[in-house]
C-alpha cells in the first residue's frame, strides 16, 4: 500500500510509474483507435458526449446533493445554438456562446432551486427540461425548425471541414479532455469541497464559512456549461436536432449513468456513459426489449454493487493492495 506523506502528494491526479504508464497507453488508444477502426468513431465520440453530460450532472447531484432531471434541458440548448449559429459566426464561437447561454440559464434555474429538495427539485426541473423541449417545437420554424429541427452542417476549423466521424472525433476528443481534467480539479479544489460539505452537512458548512446559496447556484451554472458544451458537440454528430431527441427520458438516461457509474465521482461518471453507450449500441439491434433490458441491466448493477462501477473498481483496488492479508 502506498502511504502519502505530503498534502501535494493527495492532489496528484496520477501518483504512481504504473498510473502513468496506464494514462499514456489511454490517451495513446484513444488517438489511434479512429485510425485503425474508423467505423468506432462515432460510438467513441458519442460516449465522450454523454461523459461530459455525466460529469455535469454529478457536480449537482454527486456533490452537493441536489436533483435534476432536466439536463436534456441544457443538453438542448447547446445543441441548438451550434445548429443554429455555427454556420454564422464558426464552430468555436458558437460553442463558448453555448457555454455563455447554459452557464446564466443554470444560474437562473439553481437561484429558485434553493428552497427547494428531494421530489419537488425533481419535479421542478423536469418541468424546466420540458419547457426547453416545448420551446424549441414551438417557436416559429425559421428560428429553430419547429418541429422538424434543424440540419446540422459539417463542422468547419481553420478553414477544413470535418465531414466524416473520424476526423470530427479529434475535435470532441480535445474539448472532452480539457472539461474532463478540469473537473478532476474542481473536485480536489476549495470549490469542490466545499460543494462535498454541502451535501454532507448543510448547517455545518455553513457554520463554516461556506456561502451555501452560492455553491449550490454555482454547481448548477458549471452543470449546465457541461451539459451545453456536451450538447454542442452532439448536434454535428448526429447531423440533425429536433425537439423528440431531448425529452424527459434522455434526462432519466443521464441520472441512471451516474446512478450506474458512482455517484459523487469524476471516474464514476465516466463508467457509467461508457456502460449506456455499449448498451444503447448493443440494444439497438432489439428495439421492441430495448425498455426492458435496459431497465434490468440497471437493477442488476444497483443489486450486486450499490456504489456503481467506480465502488466496484476501489474494492477491486483495496482488496489486492491489502492481499493476502
Amino acid at each position: 500500500m502506498i502511504l502519502k506523506e505530503r498534502y501535494d502528494q493527495d492532489l496528484r491526479l496520477v501518483s504512481s510509474p504504473q498510473g502513468w504508464a496506464v494514462f499514456a497507453l489511454t490517451i495513446l488508444g484513444l488517438v489511434l483507435l479512429p485510425v485503425l477502426f474508423p467505423a468506432y468513431s462515432y460510438p467513441l465520440a458519442l460516449f465522450m458526449v454523454y461523459s461530459l453530460v455525466a460529469i455535469g450532472l454529478n457536480i449537482v447531484v454527486g456533490f452537493t446533493g441536489q436533483i435534476s432531471l432536466g439536463h436534456a434541458g441544457f443538453f438542448a440548448i447547446g445543441a441548438y445554438i451550434v445548429a443554429k449559429f455555427a454556420p454564422l459566426i464558426s464552430f468555436p464561437v458558437a460553442l463558448v456562446l453555448a457555454v455563455i447561454i447554459c452557464a446564466l440559464v443554470g444560474y437562473a434555474v439553481g437561484v429558485p432551486a434553493l428552497k427547494l429538495e428531494g421530489p419537488y427539485l425533481a419535479i421542478a426541473t423536469s418541468g424546466f427540461g420540458l419547457a426547453i423541449q416545448q420551446f424549441f417545437a414551438n417557436t416559429p420554424t425559421e428560428w429553430f425548425g419547429g418541429h422538424s429541427g434543424l440540419i446540422v452542417e459539417k463542422t468547419q476549423l481553420f478553414g477544413d471541414t470535418f465531414a466524416k466521424d473520424s476526423a470530427y472525433y479529434y475535435i470532441v476528443l480535445l474539448v472532452a479532455a480539457l472539461l474532463v481534467f478540469m473537473a478532476f480539479n474542481l473536485a480536489r479544489s476549495h470549490i469542490g469541497r466545499a460543494f462535498v460539505a454541502v451535501r454532507d452537512a448543510e448547517l455545518a458548512a455553513q457554520t463554516s464559512g461556506v456561502n451555501v446559496a452560492r455553491a449550490k447556484t454555482l454547481a448548477f451554472a458549471i452543470s449546465a456549461v457541461y451539459a451545453g458544451v456536451a450538447g454542442a458537440l452532439f448536434a454535428p454528430l448526429l447531423g440533425i436536432v429536433s425537439p423528440e431527441s431531448f425529452s424527459l427520458l434522455l434526462s432519466i438516461q443521464f441520472l441512471s449513468m451516474i446512478v450506474i457509474g458512482g455517484i459523487g465521482t469524476i471516474a464514476g461518471g465516466i463508467l457509467g456513459a461508457g456502460l449506456v453507450t455499449v448498451l444503447q449500441d448493443q440494444l439497438a439491434q432489439a428495439p421492441d426489449w430495448s425498455g426492458l433490458l435496459y431497465g434490468l441491466v440497471v437493477l442488476v448493477v444497483m443489486i450486486i454493487e450499490p456504489l456503481g462501477l467506480y465502488g466496484r473498481w476501489l474494492k477491486i483496488k483495496i482488496y489486492w493492495k491489502t492481499w493476502p492479508f
